[in-house]
């Protein structure tokens, strides 16, 4: 019997350890083809190689957006495509080669964005496809469905998960999210926020209320067009170009 209890209070120990932390909440398992544009960031760090992990848009076939925050001293970058879970991607790409928005502040967290080159052209399939970007007089929707790894207990999550939050814009400029269903974690950062497929922000803060916050990506079109090449943002070009929609 003193056996069975002590065999039971470690499951129990476990099981309380493996939730200590986790950014679930009441949040729904991705479905297959239901973010073709969300990538999973795996990054080495400066000369130590320690890794951390983020998140990332595909605009086109050749760029992905995300975070200034998640490639500072960047060394290299696994990218995974159509990963329902992490460990089996549709597709995995590495690069090293990013630009930062030069107004990035690391101090204030000002201008969080950048790019990340692919190197390669990334073809469309079902489960991979580039993201629409918001024009920037394009009205905010109200709610979202926002999906990203999350996390379990203080490690990335590794199961692609989704909660629906409520939108409103900051005195900054922001967007804020809430929810009742969970939020998102510090292993989010960079992922996309997408409302019928058109990306309007991108996660900068899981800190403080609500469920995060992102960065408003309304005025940097100009910037992300320079950087990626002067492709046409207005019409999709074979899936090429990002294409930027009037709401």
């Amino acid at each position: 019997m003193k056996v069975f209890a002590l065999f039971l209070l470690c499951l129990i120990a476990a099981a309380q350890s493996r939730s200590t932390g986790s950014k679930v909440g009441k949040s729904t398992l991705a479905e297959a083809g239901q973010n073709p544009s969300l990538v999973h960031l795996r990054i080495a760090i400066g000369s130590t190689g320690l890794l951390q992990t983020c998140a990332g848009s595909l605009i086109n076939s050749r760029w992905i957006l995300t975070t200034a925050s998640c490639l500072n001293n960047v060394r290299f970058i696994w990218i995974r495509y159509g990963a329902l879970e992490v460990i089996s991607p549709e597709l995995v790409t590495e690069s090293s080669t990013v630009r930062i928005n030069p107004n990035y502040n690391a101090q204030t967290g000002e201008n969080n964005l950048a790019l990340i080159s692919i190197n390669r052209n990334v073809e469309s399939s079902d489960n991979i496809a580039p993201v629409s970007l918001a024009d920037a007089d394009g009205e905010l929707p109200e709610a979202a469905n926002f999906c990203a790894y999350g996390q379990e207990g203080e490690a990335p999550g590794e199961r692609l998960s989704c909660i629906n939050v409520d939108l409103s814009v900051g005195e900054d400029g922001s967007i804020v999210a809430d929810s009742e269903d969970g939020e998102a974690s510090r292993f989010d950062i960079g992922a996309p926020l997408i409302v019928d497929g058109v990306q309007y922000g991108i996660l900068v803060s899981s800190e403080g209320d609500g469920a995060g916050t992102f960065l408003n990506l309304a005025s940097y079109r100009d910037w992300i067009a320079t950087e990626t090449g002067g492709l046409s943002f207005h019409e999709q070009d074979e899936g090429l170009a990002v294409k930027f929609v009037d709401n």
